[in-house]
């Protein structure tokens, strides 16, 4: 991380939420505060009011925090706008808000984005490629339907130990239904990863790949002894 001279040029801290985006311009000793709602026209907005208080979006310099959620969206709209998105360091941050004399919490601050965009410069965040994203969705919905599998997993032990037989036989169907639609997501995702070799892998990723060939393993094992 380098530090710059001064505020010379405007900067932009974005506090994110599901609804909202919380901008604070801050240029020439000056702080404007903008709240617009989180999704295209919100962008579109923040973009106008930005212009309009003569800070040009195009290289404009915008530090977000990417460990909450709700905000890569709107990166990657900034970022198509021509806006440079900086990635900021959470811990980095709130070393910078206790050097201010601030307490724990103050680094989640807009206005505290901005001030520290203003003295440091934070990496340039680049936006995941369009197969990165396919993957993180795909994982999502698979996460998604392991959690109800887990769910009417429990509910269907309570059944069974209350002699709710019709309903433990409903469940059970329901559970196969759903490990089907597990196989065929993993089998997806694992295709979709040998298509993109290059992708970074995360840790869930690397876990449901070691399961995958561990059947594979198994497989291969069992029509060998068939043979």
């Amino acid at each position: 991380m380098e530090h710059s001279s001064g505020a010379q040029h405007p900067v932009v801290g974005i506090e994110t939420s599901r609804l909202h985006l919380k901008a604070v311009l801050l240029q020439q000793g000056e702080v404007l505060v903008k709240v617009v709602e989180n999704d295209l026209a919100g962008y579109r907005w923040l973009r106008s009011w930005l212009q309009k208080n003569g800070a040009e979006a195009n290289g404009l310099r915008i530090c977000m925090r990417f460990d909450q959620p709700y905000g890569e969206v709107a990166a990657r709209n900034l970022v198509l706008m021509g806006m440079q998105v900086c990635a900021v360091e959470p811990a980095a941050l709130e070393q910078f808000a206790h050097q201010q004399g601030l307490g724990a919490g103050a680094g989640h601050s807009a206005v505290m984005l901005a001030r520290y965009g203003a003295v440091a410069l934070p990496a340039r965040w680049t936006p995941p490629s369009p197969a990165c994203m396919e993957l993180r969705l795909w994982l999502r919905r698979l996460a998604a339907i392991e959690a109800v599998r887990k769910q009417e997993c429990q509910r269907l032990d309570a059944h069974l130990a209350t002699g709710q037989q019709a309903l433990h036989a409903l469940l059970q169907q329901q559970i196969a239904c759903l490990d089907q639609q597990i196989a065929q997501h993993t089998a997806v995702i694992m295709a979709h990863v040998r298509r993109h070799p290059n992708l970074p892998k995360p840790p869930a990723l690397a876990r449901r790949g070691q399961c995958v060939a561990r059947q594979d393993i198994k497989e291969q094992a069992g029509a060998f002894a068939l043979h």
